[in-house]
């Protein structure tokens, strides 16, 4: 006599399987647009894109040093604190990086 298999608990299976993935992947998605857009409007509209319009006076009562000094330090400090980034986002620069450690 042959053996029936129960195969309605496989297809419950496949199916929550299935809806897993759905569920998994429209937040990857819902997630990377947003890094996206963030990502787009940092370089343009980000806090230290901004500091480029200060007064002297203002850049130095923001960061502490006056720019000569801040550019000094960058260039001291550049090439310890520089990185590629990966596939998926681009890098904060170098002198962006010094902005947020003096601020």
């Amino acid at each position: 006599m042959a053996e029936q298999f129960d195969l309605s608990s496989e297809l419950d299976s496949h199916a929550e399987m299935e809806i897993n993935m759905l569920v998994y992947d429209m937040a990857k998605r819902r997630k990377s647009i947003w890094k996206s857009s963030y990502m787009e409007k940092r370089r343009s509209h980000g806090e230290f894109t901004l500091t480029s319009e200060f007064s002297d006076s203002r850049f130095r009562n923001y960061f502490r040093l006056n720019r000569i000094k801040f550019n000094e330090v960058h260039s001291i400090i550049e090439s310890k604190i520089y990185s590629e980034g990966c596939n998926t986002q681009i890098p904060m620069g170098t002198k962006e990086k010094l902005a947020v450690f003096l601020g």
